[in-house]
């Protein structure tokens, strides 16, 4: 190998190592490449929760796998991993949602179960927030806005009890889903 540093690495293939004194690490050309390390992938975004740019470099560490931040980002959409975070377009809808069951009962409480994870309604707040700065809604007003149309993988009604609402186990970073108790409609 000329002076290169880098040593084209795939884990499937026998005998592959790198010489002394060079990094081993194995760059995709093609979407087959992407497939051995699929798994890992998706365990460090989406179980573990970590950001792409953290991704990157435990990929590299760990597995010797190096890509650019744009690959990563074409497979984890190809991938349909590109789930972690909350659209603009879902937040309207979510909005739009919360102030019809509002005018419908001024007592009533909505909460959200977007691709199967509570969404925090701070997080709701924040970004109604931010859109009436921006101009893009009234506070107290309906939404209008083309983009609040129905979203798949959305799930909202009125939240239980509190003691029954925290079913939360953080150890396997998940809710329980055996709590007698869930949303009523």
């Amino acid at each position: 190998m000329s002076g290169s540093d880098y040593y084209m690495y795939h884990p499937q293939e026998a005998g592959s190592a790198p010489l002394q004194g060079q990094t081993a690490v194995f760059r995709p050309s093609k979407p087959a490449d992407w497939e051995p390390y699929r798994d890992a992938i998706a365990h460090y975004y989406i179980t573990m929760n970590m950001k792409l740019k953290d991704v990157m470099p435990e990929m590299e560490t760990t597995y010797f796998f190096k890509a650019t931040e744009k690959q990563y980002k074409t497979q984890i959409k190809k991938w349909n991993l590109d789930t972690k975070y909350i659209k603009s377009s879902e937040y309207m809808f979510m909005i739009k949602t919360m102030r019809e069951r509002k005018a419908q009962d001024s007592t009533k409480e909505t909460r959200f179960i977007l691709r199967g994870r509570v969404v925090d309604p701070k997080d709701i707040a924040r970004f109604e927030k931010r859109a009436q700065r921006k101009g893009q809604m009234k506070e107290g007003e309906a939404v209008d806005a083309p983009e609040a149309e129905p979203v798949e993988d959305l799930v909202y009604g009125t939240p239980p009890p509190d003691e029954a609402y925290q079913t939360y186990d953080a150890e396997h970073d998940e809710y329980d889903d055996s709590a007698e108790c869930m949303y009523s409609y």
